[in-house]
């Protein structure tokens, strides 16, 4: 080594125990997904989060589509991180995916929008004799609103039709061309469809089917819907990571809350939605932060009301103790 060579190394080195200890040794970066709505904004914002951000300095926030790219993602490593409904939480878990569910914090989203024309809608009971679209058969929506159809003694195909489309967009195209009388929606695409229909000179009815859960089958008016979730792998090899990233969940879904027009922006930018539809979504939605050992109960109770129509719901039965994060 000649004397420049050593003069250039030893510079280098000046500059490295400059830096703090924490930057040298910052751990790979994070890869997180979501799907649309409020999940997407809230895991956003966490990201974002500087506390969370001296961790993890670049973390990388991706959209999936439908649980067969998120399984495939987390399967092969592509992914370490996700908001996700619930229920797909656990059938990953339950298909031998290794996954923890953090904490749920999306408790409710979902309503009946029904046309103006077809009377009162304050009750589920007031579906009698009409057409409703569902989008997702078998999925949350769908097993939500066959249950309480159940518990209020109505049977579908004797009284009242359902027809399901294979997302919530095709139930919202039909819906606003009045070929269904009523739509089962979760936000924001219930919000989106209100706007919407006014636009076009309808006032829809609206019906929040967290309330009608409370009605029908007691508690509280609020369903652990949504949550986050990461690899077993993460929590095993960088715990101070998922702590870190749990805290600043916490703070985004306040945040959230607290700050709706913010909120909204950060939704529009990630999504193909105006910032009015979130600023709806945000207020029909009970956003609340509570950690997956807590909502465990809640968790358990839902699953368990839902199963009982479709036992895959959840993959068969319900998660073990190692699903839920302390």
């Amino acid at each position: 080594m000649n004397r420049r060579e050593l003069l250039q190394l030893a510079a280098a080195s000046a500059l490295l125990s400059a830096l703090p200890l924490q930057r040298v040794l910052a751990a790979p970066s994070l890869i997180a997904a979501t799907p649309l709505g409020l999940p997407q904004v809230i895991l956003a914002r966490a990201l974002q989060d500087p506390e969370f951000t001296q961790q993890v300095p670049e973390p990388e926030l991706r959209h999936w589509k439908d649980p067969d790219q998120l399984r495939a993602w987390l399967a092969r490593g592509e992914a370490s991180v996700t908001a996700t409904p619930t229920n797909v939480a656990a059938n990953l878990y339950n298909r031998g995916v290794p996954v923890v569910l953090m904490s749920v914090n999306v408790w409710g989203t979902l309503g009946i929008l029904g046309l103006e024309s077809r009377g009162p809608l304050a009750a589920i009971e007031d579906l009698a004799g009409r057409h409703v679209g569902v989008p997702w058969r078998g999925d949350m929506p769908d097993l939500v609103f066959r249950y309480l159809l159940a518990r209020a003694g109505l049977e579908v195909g004797r009284d009242l039709k359902i027809s399901y489309q294979s997302s919530p967009f095709e139930t919202v195209q039909m819906y606003i061309a009045q070929r269904l009388d009523a739509a089962v929606l979760p936000e924001p695409m219930r919000t989106a469809t209100r706007l919407q229909s006014v636009q076009f000179g309808q006032t829809p009815r609206e019906l929040d089917l967290q309330q009608e859960w409370a009605r029908l089958a007691g508690g509280k008016p609020m369903l652990p819907q949504a949550g986050v979730l990461c690899r077993r792998e993460l929590l095993d090899e960088h715990p101070g990571q998922v702590a870190a990233l749990q805290a600043s969940i916490g703070r985004a879904v306040d945040w959230v809350v607290q700050e709706p027009s913010a909120a909204a922006q950060l939704g529009a930018e990630h999504a193909p939605l105006a910032k009015p539809v979130f600023e709806g979504a945000i207020k029909r939605t009970i956003l609340n932060m509570v950690t997956a050992a807590e909502a465990r109960p809640a968790l358990e109770n839902f699953f368990t009301a839902l199963s009982e129509l479709s036992p895959g719901f959840i993959g068969g039965e319900l998660p073990g103790a190692d699903f839920y994060y302390v």
